[in-house]
């Protein structure tokens, strides 16, 4: 009975024995594990299918699209008509608004004809210039219808141009004043001359109604005046013839008294 408890002492020692090696191979294997665990670097797990897909991306939000603006209608602006371009002057207004004409203008307005060069028609103005005017020693001794009979002869009815005038030449040109032409020749130079001497300075200045010919002196009418015949005895006569006589004298007379002050 003794060795029965004996064997079965040593059989739960042996047991527990196998159970503590049991234990402590189990103890080293895991140690060994741990050792190895921490020598191997950590295992990456394979890639996963999301991680290859690309990013989706979120689809586009709708815009709300405006409607064009309509500009609001503005207000018509009132056109300003251009500025028109004043004719040509006539000839009083181109003579009176150049300070080379300020006697000759001056000349027009007391005598009235800056009326007749200021309306229409067409005429030709010989212009002496204010130099031209004071070679003119006693103009101031004129009287107004002197210088009103001055100033017509140096206007002519129709246009003439400057080379109308060298056409004419040698020839007149009918004036304001009746049968008193301005005579129309030509120099050595070939140049136009009024009367023997007077020179244009400047040709052709056109105007509304009509022409200027701008000229260095003031121009003389030809006038000689008659003289005096010596005085004849009448021969006995009837009363007829005598009074013819009488007549012609008294004609001679009151030609005499004709002059033209320069």
């Amino acid at each position: 009975m003794l060795k029965y408890y004996s064997l079965l002492c040593l059989a739960l020692l042996v047991s527990v024995a196998a159970a503590s090696s049991t234990d402590q191979k189990k103890a080293i294997i895991n140690l060994r594990q741990l050792q190895q665990g921490a020598t191997r670097p950590p295992k990456t797990p394979p890639p996963t299918a999301a991680a290859t897909r690309p990013p989706k991306t979120p689809p586009p939000i709708p815009v709300a699209t405006r409607p064009p603006k309509t500009p609001a209608p503005t207000e018509a602006v009132p056109e300003t008509p251009s500025p028109t371009i004043a004719g040509p002057q006539s000839i009083a207004q181109i003579v009176c608004s150049n300070n080379d004409f300020f006697t000759l203008c001056s000349y027009l307005e007391i005598t009235g004809l800056y009326g007749k060069l200021n309306s229409s028609g067409t005429s030709t103005l010989f212009a002496p210039t204010n130099d031209a005017f004071e070679k003119l020693a006693n103009v101031v001794d004129l009287t107004d219808d002197e210088i009103m009979g001055l100033l017509m002869y140096h206007v002519a009815p129709n246009i003439l141009t400057y080379n109308n005038l060298m056409m004419i030449a040698p020839g007149v040109v009918e004036t304001m004043v009746p049968a008193l032409p301005i005579v129309v020749s030509t120099g050595a130079d070939g140049d136009v001359l009024l009367n023997g001497n007077v020179k244009i300075t400047t040709p052709d200045i056109e105007a509304s109604n009509g022409i200027i010919q701008v000229i260095d002196q003031v121009i003389i009418p030809p006038i000689n005046p008659p003289t005096r015949p010596a005085p004849v005895t009448p021969e006995p006569t009837l009363m007829g013839k005598s009074s013819k006589h009488s007549s012609k004298s008294s004609k001679y007379s009151s030609m005499s008294n004709m002059s033209y002050k320069v």
